[in-house]
C-alpha cells in the first residue's frame, strides 16, 4: 500500500509565506506513512517534505489530481485550478502583516469560495490539523474528483445560451449624436 499523498504549494508569489510552512511542518512532525511535496517558493522548505521551489505548472497539476489532500495559499489561480479538476482543497490565506501579503484580499476570497463549497479554509493550524487528518481519513472512502457545482452557473449558461437580440439602429443614433455634438462642441472651445 502507498502513503497517502498530501501536496501543498505556498505558490509562486514573490513574498514568502513561512506561516504555512511552519503549520505543514507541525502537522507533519505528528503524522506517520504521510508523503508531502512542498512547493515553497521564497517560503522556509518543510523538514522531512520533499520540498521543491517551483514546481513546472502541469508536474504540480499532476501531483494534486493523485493527492488524497491538496493545500493551497489563498490565491485566486490555484483554487480555480483545483476546481476546474474537482478537487475541493484546504486553502491557507495570506494575512497582511508578517509580510505575507499586503492587503485582505485572500481573506475576502476565501470566505467567498468557502462559503460556495469550493474549499475549505484554514484560518489556524488547528484549523489545518483537522482539515488535513479528516482528508486522509476519507480519502480511501472518497469518490473520485468531480464537477463542482458553481451557484448561479446554470442562469449565466441560459444567458449565454439565449440568441443574441440586436437593437435597431435607430435606438443607439439620439446617444451617438449627443456624443458627436458634445466632442465637437469641445473641440470648438479650445
Amino acid at each position: 500500500m502507498t502513503a497517502p499523498l498530501v501536496v501543498v504549494s505556498a505558490g509562486t508569489y514573490h513574498l514568502p509565506f513561512d506561516r504555512l510552512s511552519q503549520w505543514v511542518q507541525n502537522w507533519l512532525q505528528t503524522t506517520d506513512g504521510v508523503r508531502l511535496v512542498m512547493q515553497h517558493g521564497p517560503s522556509t522548505a518543510v523538514v522531512g517534505a520533499e520540498n521543491i521551489e517551483i514546481l513546472p505548472y502541469t508536474d504540480l497539476l499532476e501531483l494534486c489530481r493523485q493527492a488524497d489532500a491538496v493545500v493551497l495559499q489563498g490565491g485566486a489561480g490555484g483554487v480555480m485550478d483545483m476546481r476546474a479538476l474537482g478537487i475541493v482543497p484546504i486553502v491557507v490565506p495570506r494575512v497582511p502583516g508578517d509580510g505575507e501579503v499586503v492587503d485582505d484580499h485572500q481573506l475576502v476570497f476565501s470566505a467567498e469560495m468557502e462559503s460556495l463549497g469550493v474549499i475549505r479554509r484554514a484560518l489556524t493550524s488547528a484549523d489545518l490539523n483537522a482539515l488535513l487528518d479528516r482528508s486522509l481519513a476519507d480519502a480511501h472512502t472518497a469518490a473520485a474528483p468531480q464537477e463542482i457545482s458553481t451557484p448561479g452557473a446554470d442562469r449565466v449558461r441560459a444567458l449565454l445560451e439565449q440568441p443574441i437580440r440586436r437593437a435597431p439602429w435607430g435606438a443607439f443614433l439620439p446617444r451617438l449624436l449627443r456624443s458627436a455634438v458634445a466632442i465637437i462642441a469641445a473641440k470648438l472651445r479650445r
